[in-house]
């Protein structure tokens, strides 16, 4: 046990049957086997329904972001189509699923058929006038993520030409600012440099072009210089960096992983670790001191705010809460071994246990709240979390929260025929009425995302993820070394 007795743990335990869906005492856990493949394959035959051809390419298909939506088909991973090819390529290697491998093929040719070129004969997906273009989860960096993923679980050599492609086009688009390189003035993971950074190291990592491994680390090394500089509040000697938000003419500090400190920090880690650069670890380990000086205790839990500026929120899930931002701190402990960051990680999971026992409290009606099941904010970040902290843990009781949370997915489960669906839920707390409606398809808020969570579960008791998604999802040195 790392951070709870036995005795401190049994209120920990007590606080998961909250997070399933039924009255009355929790239904024996784990959620079987059998199951899970069902419900992932049914996610599958939803999903390919959903699919809309691609005209004048026989054998394409691209995807909106939810069904029935007036909007045409979109490339990138949140909202669109890359998204759902990545879960598609796991699914089909993980399970051996060909109905899953077939529509990934089609979702590969779709993606490849509406591949545009800018001004200056560079690949793209996305018009350039938009500040999202080149970013992992809105943009050409995330496109060319998806096919690297495909290369590295079907050894595709194509795929690796199209990924190859979209980095180079990245590095030609780069503007060379504040000592590195830049794609726009948003420093975060979700639509700015330090996601399209990590996609860069992936890529070269995967291929052995030297030359995407250095264009992160000249990304690593703008978003050094460009962060904003705190005093310590332990050592008034010291500045720390943190990153902010961009909203036009406004700065919003959201210090969590999606838009922030801790994911910015993440980046910084992961590439300075495999480039060998020794300032850039130390960027990001004072970036995570930052987070650390910033920690809100929460009885036995801790977390950290929403947004940095006004009322203080707090969130549980992957987008601005430590699902995603204990990621940081379990990459620490990969890296350093020090166990004040596992302790953080583990602490940030014992807030997100509470936070599920706040969010099903009944109102004066006795009506709980919709949970979420979204991978960005809700249910399936949080499952994706508790394996990832298993494997690093070896905790019997992260692995038994992240079964309970793969059961309420299971539960609330919509069937479609022989298919199976989710509904949309808004973050928590959030509105009055938190029940959103509409059934999304992509990998952040859709079926995508949640059926690939239950994929995780299904692999939990690997020593390491069989699963590859996005590059901000590692937590170990090791596998970012290799």
């Amino acid at each position: 046990m790392h951070l709870f007795s036995f005795f401190r743990l049994l209120p920990f335990v007590a606080g998961l049957p909250l997070l399933t869906a039924q009255e009355g005492p929790a239904k024996p856990v784990p959620a079987h086997t059998e199951a899970l493949r069902a419900t992932i394959r049914g996610a599958v035959s939803w999903i390919a329904k959903q699919a809309i051809p691609v005209a004048g390419v026989d054998g394409a298909v691209m995807f909106p972001g939810s069904a029935g939506s007036e909007r045409g088909p979109e490339p990138e991973v949140y909202g669109g189509t890359a998204g759902v090819l990545i879960f598609l390529e796991n699914v089909a290697a993980v399970l051996d699923d060909n109905d899953a491998r077939k529509l990934a093929d089609a979702t590969a040719k779709g993606l490849r058929s509406t591949r545009k070129q800018d001004e200056k004969q560079h690949a793209t997906w996305i018009d350039a006038k938009f500040n999202t273009a080149a970013g992992l989860y809105t943009g050409d960096a995330g496109i060319g993520h998806a096919f690297l993923v495909r290369h590295l679980l079907r050894k595709d050599a194509e795929a690796l030409t199209t990924a190859v492609e979209v980095g180079d086009s990245l590095l030609a688009r780069a503007k060379q600012e504040s000592g590195g390189i830049t794609w726009g003035i948003q420093p975060d993971l979700i639509i700015g440099n330090a996601g399209t950074a990590l996609f860069l190291l992936e890529l070269g990592m995967a291929s052995g072009h030297e030359r995407f491994l250095q264009g992160a680390r000249q990304a690593a090394t703008a978003l050094d210089a460009t962060a904003a500089r705190e005093k310590s509040k332990v050592d008034e000697s010291k500045l720390l960096p943190t990153w902010l938000y961009r909203m036009g003419k406004r700065s919003m500090h959201m210090p969590n992983f999606s838009h922030g400190t801790a994911g910015v920090s993440y980046a910084l880690l992961r590439i300075g670790s495999v480039v060998k650069d020794e300032a850039l670890i130390a960027a990001g380990k004072a970036g995570a001191e930052w987070m650390i000086e910033h920690t809100v205790e929460d009885g036995e839990g801790c977390k950290w705010p929403a947004n940095g500026s006004g009322p203080a929120t707090f969130q549980g899930g992957w987008c601005h809460g430590p699902a995603g931002t204990g990621r940081l701190f379990l990459l620490l402990h990969s890296l350093t071994g020090e166990q004040r960051y596992l302790d953080l990680a583990t602490k940030g999971a014992r807030f997100m246990v509470d936070y599920a026992e706040k969010a099903q409290q009944r109102d004066k009606q006795g009506r709980a709240q919709y949970v979420p099941p979204s991978y960005c904010c809700g249910v399936a970040g949080v499952l994706e979390y508790f394996c990832d902290l298993h494997r690093v843990t070896h905790d019997a009781v992260h692995a038994d929260y992240a079964k309970r949370a793969g059961q309420y997915l299971l539960d609330i489960a919509i069937a479609d025929g022989d298919g199976r669906k989710w509904k949309n839920g808004r973050s928590v707390p959030g509105p009055k009425s938190n029940d959103a409606e509409g059934h999304n398809i992509d990998l952040m808020i859709g079926a995508a995302g949640e059926a690939f969570a239950l994929l995780q579960l299904l692999t939990i008791d690997g020593e390491k993820s069989a699963v590859r998604g996005l590059p901000d999802r590692v937590i170990t040195a090791v596998s970012a070394a290799k």
